[in-house]
């Protein structure tokens, strides 16, 4: 898988800017792809459409000859000609942009210029470039999973579960599924499970969680990766190895509060980014941060309502240190009714670290970082509080081009000038059109099970 990932490294979406960008961007954005991200080595960026003017990318493979072992004849004079045949995947673009806007007094931006560094490469780097990154992140994540969900056979449940509905803390990880994976990729000759089945040395990668991770580690044939590995050739976020099998540990890959449902709640009046952490100036989170601001008009909790599921009077229902999910719909897709749909990117996990029951708020460890103010029904809906089963996803990948991201325009960044009456307002910006698709689903398989989480206190599912 070395030199997989070495033929892959590169390949990432800011490769290809335009070269009317300044060319400061580029390295800065580099080094944060390849610093934060977690599946960037197993997506193959393919060329860039822009001149075409594409909303679809068709990606064609070839279909090999059949190998016919028969003898032919020893007078034979005329070969049948072998048939070649192709598939083909449609990719489908869709765009993706971000912006931050700082006003020239910011303490932001006064920092910056008080160390003597230019402000906008710094928030480039620092805010903007990061927000790249993880969009990326999460977008690969979700062609993976989502991939497997949509494609039969490469998708198992731990246990006895067979949707995110009836899982439940039995239904943990069992290592016997990660050699039945590796068994159906040698039968499909996956490229690094089929070295294995030769002889070579194998290097099968899944990507789960830190609490898949947790409950396996006990496992007599888990090899931690201090034991063997080789400062140079270690994965990012590698943590060890179980019989030809590489295992990366990220907490993008906890799918909160996605199974079965324990308590639910709607908001009834609109909030706001900055709205939702305690009051900085009267109480500190974990008696240490003073989080978010004291502007007007930011709330200093989650105004909900009646409980939708669940009870408000219940501890074990809603807690102090429970992870919550604010998010603005329900689905019913992955089997729970009226459950959270763990693929929307507008979805807020939070720490719980102040409940009123009588008045039905929440308190949070950190604030909104996005508006929830659509009226979504009657003026009494602005989004949901979610808390539910955990569900870790852990990716099996045995080679390259498991997906596929086409690129109709490549990353660009932006710095309109400021517009207001004293050109006090600057906004940095940027956008792409893109499409993640899964291109060889026989490469990677997916497992979904209960796990272990722990933020304070004793471990749990």
């Amino acid at each position: 898988m070395t030199e997989i990932l070495e033929q892959y490294y590169a390949d990432n979406p800011v490769e290809v800017l335009n070269k009317n960008q300044r060319v400061w961007y580029d390295p800065d954005v580099m080094l944060l792809f390849k610093t934060r991200s977690m599946f960037q080595g197993t997506i193959n960026y393919t060329k860039s459409l822009e001149n075409v003017r594409a909303t679809t990318m068709v990606v064609t493979q070839i279909l090999e000859p059949h190998a016919n072992y028969n003898s032919v004849a020893a007078r034979t004079m005329w070969l049948p000609a072998m048939h070649i045949d192709s598939r083909s995947i449609e990719i489908t673009f869709s765009n993706y942009a971000g912006k931050v806007a700082l006003h020239d007094y910011d303490e932001l931006v006064t920092y910056w210029k008080a160390n003597g560094t230019a402000g906008l490469r710094s928030i480039i780097n620092q805010v903007l470039g990061a927000h790249v990154v993880d969009v990326h992140d999460f977008l690969a994540r979700n062609a993976y999973l989502q991939g497997a969900l949509n494609t039969t056979g490469y998708v198992m449940y731990a246990g006895d579960a067979t949707t995110f509905n009836d899982m439940d803390e039995a239904d943990t990880f069992d290592m016997a599924l990660s050699g039945e994976i590796q068994l159906g990729m040698q039968y499909r000759e996956v490229s690094q499970a089929y070295n294995v089945a030769q002889g070579l040395p194998g290097a099968v990668i899944c990507y789960t969680t830190p609490g898949v991770i947790y409950d396996i580690q006990e496992d007599p044939d888990w090899i931690d990766l201090r034991k063997y590995a080789d400062p140079t050739s270690i994965l990012r976020y590698e943590v060890g190895t179980y019989k030809n099998v590489r295992f990366i540990s990220n907490p993008r890959l906890t799918l909160w509060n996605a199974g079965a449902m324990t308590f639910c709640t709607a908001l009834i009046i609109a909030h706001h980014a900055g709205d939702g952490s305690p009051n900085p100036g009267a109480t500190k989170v974990d008696g240490t941060y003073q989080v978010g601001q004291t502007s007007a008009g930011i709330k200093h909790f989650l105004q909900c309502g009646a409980a939708l599921a669940g009870s408000w009077a219940d501890s074990a229902d809603i807690a102090v240190n429970d992870i919550v999910t604010i998010a603005t719909s329900r689905t019913t897709a992955f089997g729970v009714t009226d459950g959270l749909n763990p693929f929307d990117g507008h979805l807020h996990n939070r720490r719980v670290v102040g409940i009123d029951r009588n008045a039905h708020t929440i308190e949070l460890d950190q604030p909104l970082m996005e508006d929830f103010s659509s009226d979504l029904g009657g003026g009494i809906l602005f989004g949901y509080v979610f808390k539910g089963f955990n569900v870790h996803a852990s990716i099996f990948v045995g080679g390259p081009q498991a997906i596929v991201a086409g690129v109709a325009q490549p990353i660009r960044f932006h710095t309109p000038p400021p517009i207001d009456d004293l050109e006090a307002i600057y906004r940095y910006s940027w956008n792409s059109r893109e499409g993640f698709q899964p291109y060889a689903p026989e490469v990677f398989e997916v497992v979904f099970s209960a796990g272990s989480v722990r933020i304070k206190g004793r471990a749990h599912a």
